[in-house]
């Protein structure tokens, strides 16, 4: 891959993100499927990324077997990890912004995550980053950041967030010593969570960090820059620019938020 390339789990959020917008700005994994596999078995291929995660060629052994696509989700050594929350951002957001309920979200997200992730505890964890993107997305301007995000570590996975930064001196103490820089969602969610909270007030600072602590920091930086992103409402224009798909993605997004502020003044 050149530098600035998106790896597949990210084409697949903008899968995602199109197929949201295919389907009048609501999700329906229907829609989602069909775009997901045209997306995958394309040739010549629409991604440069050599490398699928095991969840992707668990879903496709099924498939080759004849399974429904429905059925299709693979239980692998690895599927609680942090790549199926990557494809969670698009629709939570699409969900909100069309004033549907948390339930409601968080019931269309687990629907999506056991198309590929089928696994429970990881559904709870997709619960509490849904939860936290509606925080965010709402957030008061008088309410801390890092409350909201220690509130969420205490919650999903019983850590203090706030005792954990004043006891360290270091991320490489957290991220690689406490917790494994593995992709296992057990570490890889409170490590996503501590580097939010330790980076609150800077974005750019924080993807830096995550992306030097080396391990599975794609995807934990894909869920760390949605939660940063919508905490801080802003954006890393020096990062953006470089990638080599910026104006699709552009669009893609634009899309996106233009269609739902014209169904929802329809509505």
């Amino acid at each position: 891959m050149k530098a600035g390339e998106n790896t597949l789990n990210a084409h697949c959020a903008r899968v995602v993100t199109r197929s949201i917008t295919a389907a009048g700005g609501y999700y329906d994994k229907a829609q989602f499927l069909s775009d997901y596999i045209d997306f995958m078995t394309a040739d010549p291929p629409r991604h440069p990324d050599t490398y699928a995660e095991s969840f992707h060629r668990g879903f496709f052994a099924n498939l080759e077997r004849g399974k429904a696509p429905l059925q299709c989700g693979a239980v692998t050594h690895d599927t609680p990890s942090v790549g199926g929350l990557v494809m969670l951002g698009p629709i939570a957001i699409a969900g909100f912004l069309q004033n549907i309920s948390l339930k409601t979200v968080q019931g269309l997200c687990r629907e999506h995550l056991f198309l590929t992730h089928p696994d429970a505890f990881l559904a709870g964890i997709s619960d509490a980053l849904v939860q936290l993107v509606q925080g965010l997305l709402f957030r008061k301007n008088d309410e801390p950041l890092q409350q909201l995000i220690a509130d969420t570590a205490r919650q999903s996975v019983g850590r203090d967030l706030k005792r954990l930064a004043s006891q360290v001196r270091s991320d490489n103490e957290v991220v690689g010593g406490r917790y494994s820089t593995a992709c296992y969602i057990t570490d890889s969610w409170p490590v996503i969570l501590y580097l939010a909270y330790a980076y609150a007030d800077d974005l750019k600072a924080a993807l830096l960090a995550n992306t030097n602590l080396g391990g599975d920091n794609v995807h934990r930086g894909a869920v760390l820059g949605l939660i940063l992103g919508l905490g801080t409402g802003r954006t890393v224009d020096a990062f953006f620019n470089q990638l080599a798909d910026r104006q699709a993605i552009d669009a893609e997004i634009t899309g996106l938020i233009g269609h739902i502020q014209e169904t929802s003044a329809i509505q």
